[in-house]
């Protein structure tokens, strides 16, 4: 791949900033590699990456991309449930990044948004197959509140309380 960084480059290395309308192809772009091997991958669950700014930035939520040598390989977004839980949804990471700490650098943004947005929990979903994924949301405090399908596919649901 040209222009790619070496093996090693720390999260710090990468802006995380808000998603700008111009972002939406490379995003899109994004979620299809980064979820190739996801079985949940396409159907009407896409449908909010046609809407980003009205389901995610004009309802308090946030939605968030990481951009690494002007490449986007990160993204991440939090969605309004109600008034005091949100949803971490679209954490994905191109498959050439993953296991370099971009991942909790977008997490880590999100939890402090919902903080500050005054939300007293946040929930997410995983796939059973994305182990990586659910040791870093284990790590970082989500615990298990129960397992399901979703079109077939078997699903983990964690939730996290915040002080």
């Amino acid at each position: 791949m040209t222009g790619a960084t070496p093996a090693g480059s720390a999260p710090g290395d990468i802006e995380v900033r808000r998603f700008q309308t111009a972002d939406l192809g490379p995003v899109r772009e994004l979620h299809g590699s980064a979820t190739s091997g996801a079985r949940l991958r396409q159907g009407r669950w896409d449908d909010d990456l046609d809407s980003i700014h009205d389901i995610y930035l004009d309802s308090g939520g946030e939605f968030l991309v990481g951009i690494l040598d002007g490449r986007l390989v990160v993204t991440g977004a939090l969605r309004r449930v109600n008034a005091s839980v949100a949803e971490i949804t679209r954490l994905r990471v191109h498959p050439y990044f993953q296991r370099r700490g971009f991942a909790l650098a977008v997490l880590t943004q999100l939890e402090a948004f919902a903080r500050g947005s005054g939300y007293s929990g946040l929930r997410l979903v995983s796939e059973l197959f994305q182990s990586a994924a659910q040791q870093l949301f284990i790590r970082e405090g989500f615990r298990e509140t129960g397992r399901g399908e979703i079109t077939g596919v078997g699903v983990i649901y964690y939730e996290k309380r915040l002080a």
